[in-house]
């Protein structure tokens, strides 16, 4: 999620409206003085008796008055000046939760995000230790697929086969990490955590490969090659925060996790989801898994085990939501003739 670290140019305009806004007091008292000024000079031409007694206003009336005028234009451009600045400031927030909004908009669900924009919600700019579950998702074939059509035609393919799974990926709340070309990476537990946040990715990466049997059944219409997609998902300790420069910074997470669900990814077969052991562990009460070939991974010693998920358990329905068997009702007795 991309912030800006530098500020936008103010426009002419802005810059008058600030200068008029900070300095109301000060338009006040310009008023007043020229009220001052006026009424010395109107009162000359109704009287010639003493010029400087009706310019300064030496006469205790006089004073009093002008005293009074005063200090009403001055509360005018104060009142003037702190209603001006609160709608300014209250302007300005509307703008940076408008920006702040959209940043996250396209990263996160948009509850997640209003949540996130309100203060329900916090994403610590700091790095912090969290319990993560990554998922990527790669295209297989890209490249030989786009090696045989236009540049054109293969941005909107990746375009509507990205507006497909990312809708599935915030329907689970999930995090869009970042676009790699045909490949996206997501997570599940930050910055937002669920208590299922395994189970939630599973369940997006099976969506995820339904979807695509509608997808390539509306490109077959038209005559074009089907997409297959290989999905690696991990769940492990990751360090998550924001990664980048001064000016421009995106929120991201680190560690051997991450690293070990793009190998799961890499190593998928067309239409595979491949889950890690500990990702299997936590979620083999509700998805039906099979063991498959180990996982070669670079920088491990040993090669990893790995499952493949083939659906989801049908759990039992809940005591609540099972229908209440009828109460036997008791028939009236009949005498017999």
């Amino acid at each position: 999620m991309a912030v800006e670290g530098h500020k936008r140019k103010p426009s002419v305009n802005q810059v008058n409206r600030t200068v008029i806004t900070d300095h109301m007091v000060l338009i006040g008292f310009g008023l007043a003085v020229i009220y001052w000024l006026l009424d010395s000079f109107l009162s000359l031409f109704l009287s010639y008796d003493n010029f400087f007694e009706k310019m300064l206003g030496v006469e205790l009336n006089d004073i009093w008055g002008r005293i009074i005028v005063l200090c009403l234009f001055a509360i005018f451009g104060s009142h003037a000046q702190f209603t001006m600045n609160e709608r300014k400031k209250a302007a300005l927030k509307m703008e940076r939760d408008a920006a702040t909004r959209e940043n996250f908009r396209r990263l996160l669900s948009p509850d997640l995000a209003e949540m996130v924009v309100n203060g329900q919600l916090t994403v610590q700019q700091g790095g912090e230790s969290r319990l993560v579950t990554v998922m990527f998702t790669d295209i297989r074939g890209f490249t030989t697929l786009s090696s045989n059509a236009e540049a054109s035609s293969i941005l909107q393919m990746l375009n509507a086969y990205y507006e497909v799974v990312v809708e599935i990926v915030f329907r689970h709340e999930g995090t869009v990490d970042k676009f790699m070309g045909d490949g996206m990476m997501v997570l599940w537990g930050a910055p937002v955590s669920h208590q299922d946040d395994c189970a939630r990715s599973i369940r997006a990466a099976l969506d995820i490969q339904r979807a695509m049997e509608a997808f390539n059944f509306d490109r077959a219409s038209r005559g074009q090659l089907p997409i297959e997609v290989g999905i690696g998902i991990n769940t492990g300790p990751v360090v998550a925060g924001y990664l980048g420069s001064s000016r421009t910074m995106s929120y991201s997470v680190v560690g051997d996790a991450v690293n070990l669900a793009a190998r799961l990814c890499a190593a998928a077969l067309p239409g595979e989801i491949v889950i890690s052991e500990f990702t299997q562990f936590l979620a083999q009460n509700e998805f039906i898994t099979n063991l498959r070939d180990p996982v070669h991974a670079k920088g491990k010693s040993q090669p990893l085990k790995a499952f493949a998920v083939t659906g989801i358990r049908h759990a039992q329905p809940h005591p609540e939501t099972q229908p209440r068997p009828a109460r036997p009702v008791a028939l009236p007795k009949t005498e017999k003739i």
